[in-house]
């Protein structure tokens, strides 16, 4: 028999309903502060739309799985059952789990307001009672609809946006080749073996465009990812298009992955990168199907600010494997489904663009390839032939410790002998199936990388040529020339022209031009290229304090072989870098390169007046 006196239990549905209804107040509380955060930092369309519901849900299940736990202590002890105690408990988790995402907020001081204000809901809800617990459950009720609803909005936009993309007005014929750009995130020229890299990072890489075609000294025209992605994607200069920190690419010109589609090409895109090249990027125009934020159980826990957190320390980071915990889409998981998708189009040729983003910081491959090149392994490191001491002395970087500098590199080249075996993986896989014979390959990256170099590490930083200087090979049998290397200075920006002329589309739309023009009858008359970079300041951008960005935008220019960088508050660099390729002794102010200097700052001054698009 009940005694009256005692407060009565909740049922294992109410419970539950309150669990639930905290969960989902937690997720939306993150959801709407991450809004806040991305909006008054200028950022806003750095917000993944599944964010608006997957952080929700996530949340939801975490409390559910807390809520289930609960019913056992509840059921022996009435009193952990009450409204009181169990709205007490769930309300100083859902606040817990508010705060805990703020690294500015220690976890001692997380845990003391989320107590405090525990306990001020269990007081409200013990006095209401059964009530309260009713009003929980219609909340969590609301609060599935409202996900339901986002997760369709989303659904519906995205179909929406393919429905807008340009229509196809044509059918490529069967004879037209498929086309396969393949694009390593943050990975420069200088460590590969195609580039004569002294550690045998790609074989797999190495033997097979050695069959084809490779650009010597072919520039990004930006050191970061979406300026970088958005000048291939056009062939417009990063200066004549939207994409920067602050926005992404907008429609006012067209895309390849467009200009394929109306020509008759199934196009799919494939993502490592979803943050920076995700479809809020402005990148997905023109793409039949672009799969970037993955959808599953993992991913979604790590939009939870509380998992986040606690993933951080290294004791968990060390068990789970670091490579679980980056914000990324692994290579195998690019590769799977890029096949399922061209399975799915057997008919019709392809353009599909997979972005591998494995090659980016931290630099965590998985086993084997973590431990492949470390010092351990008797590897000493190697860049352009210099060791980590010769680094330290030619670029002034004394600041940067031997130890981490090797180990940053151990862990770089690791992450590129997995994209090798990878990217080989892919290729023989889409031989197995029938569809390598008619396929034009196409390697690349959209910027490198800093360990040491000017004493800089990572990008996004600088224009000087680890950052810029990329891998270009293609390779097609019997549609590209075996064995050829171009030597010509060109820029990564023609690549959407060049992809357009090998399927044989019309390219007008395009800005660039073909670099197939180098290996035609006419090759000897190509006029040279214009190589311009540039990246922009940003107030809310975190760098280092010896980053040429820190004090303004920068651009460049690269004529014959002279590199001029050029500060928006005058600063002026020049370099010879067919004499001093790393870029060590600053030219400006020598008489003998006077005339170098005045034409490198005409020429750039034209071309950024000829190509000035929406900037602030």
């Amino acid at each position: 028999m009940n005694d009256p006196a005692q407060p009565r239990s909740i049922s294992v549905a109410g419970l539950l309903s309150v669990a639930l209804a905290a969960g989902l107040a937690a997720g939306w509380t993150e959801t709407g502060l991450a809004l806040f955060s991305r909006l008054f930092r200028g950022r806003l369309w750095l917000f993944g739309p599944e964010l608006v519901w997957v952080t929700p849900l996530a949340e939801a299940g975490i409390f559910l799985v807390f809520g289930a736990l609960w019913i056992g202590p509840s059921r022996v002890v009435r009193r952990l059952g009450t409204s009181g105690v169990v709205a007490g408990l769930f309300g100083a988790l859902a606040t817990f789990a508010v705060l805990i995402g703020f690294d500015q907020i220690h976890w001692a001081a997380s845990i003391l307001l989320a107590v405090g204000i525990g306990t001020a809901f269990g007081r409200l809800a013990g006095r209401a009672g059964v009530s309260a617990v009713a009003v929980a459950a219609k909340a969590a009720g609301v609060g599935i609809a409202l996900v339901a609803v986002a997760a369709g909005s989303q659904s519906a936009a995205a179909r929406l946006a393919g429905m807008r993309s340009a229509p196809v007005t044509a059918s490529a014929r069967a004879d037209h080749p498929n086309i396969l750009l393949l694009v390593l995130d943050t990975v420069r020229a200088w460590n590969l073996g195609l580039y004569g890299y002294a550690r045998g990072t790609t074989p797999h890489l190495d033997r097979r465009f050695a069959g084809g075609v490779v650009f010597d000294r072919v520039l990004a025209a930006a050191p970061w990812t979406l300026a970088s992605h958005a000048s291939m994607f056009t062939g417009r200069w990063p200066t004549a298009l939207s994409a920067n920190w602050d926005r992404p690419l907008d429609e006012r010109q067209a895309t390849l992955a467009e200009v394929l589609r109306t020509a008759g090409y199934s196009t799919g895109g494939f993502i490592g990168n979803y943050r920076f090249a995700g479809r809020s990027t402005g990148l997905a125009r023109g793409f039949d199907q672009y799969v970037d934020y993955p959808l599953d159980l993992a991913e979604a826990l790590r939009m939870s600010g509380m998992v986040r957190r606690i993933l951080r320390y290294p004791a968990l980071q060390e068990w789970l494997g670091k490579n679980r915990i980056i914000e990324a889409r692994s290579a195998a998981a690019v590769n799977r489904d890029l096949l399922a998708w061209v399975d799915r189009h057997p008919g019709r040729p392809f353009f599909a663009f997979a972005n591998y983003v494995d090659g980016h910081a931290p630099y965590l491959p998985p086993a084997p390839y973590d431990s492949l090149w470390t010092k351990a392994k008797g590897q000493d490191y190697d860049v352009s032939r210099r060791n980590v001491e010769e680094i330290k002395q030619v670029f002034q970087a004394a600041a940067l410790l031997q130890d981490p500098l090797a180990e940053y590199v151990d862990g770089y080249d690791g992450s590129i002998s997995y994209l090798d075996v990878q990217i080989d993986s892919l290729l023989g896989a889409l031989d197995r199936r029938g569809r390598l014979a008619n396929t034009i390959v196409i390697l690349t990256a959209d910027h490198g990388e800093q360990f040491g170099e000017h004493g800089l590490i990572q990008h996004g930083n600088s224009l000087y040529l680890p950052l810029l200087h990329v891998p270009l090979a293609i390779w097609g049998p019997g549609r590209i020339p075996p064995g050829l290397r171009i030597g010509n200075t060109s820029s990564l920006r023609n690549l959407a022209a060049t992809v357009a002329d090998l399927a044989g589309v019309d390219r007008s739309r395009l800005g660039g031009r073909s670099l197939a023009a180098f290996w035609r009858a006419d090759s000897l008359d190509v006029p040279a290229d214009t190589v311009v970079s540039a990246v922009d300041w940003y107030p809310t951008l975190s760098k280092s304090p010896a980053s040429p960005l820190l004090d303004g935008s920068l651009r460049s220019i690269l004529a014959d072989s002279t590199h001029y960088i050029v500060r928006s508050d005058g600063v002026e660099e020049l370099y010879d870098v067919g004499r001093d390729f790393l870029e060590t002794r600053n030219l400006v102010g020598m008489p003998t390169y006077r005339p170098a200097l005045l034409a490198a700052r005409a020429r750039l001054k034209q071309v950024l007046g000829e190509n000035r698009g929406p900037r602030p």
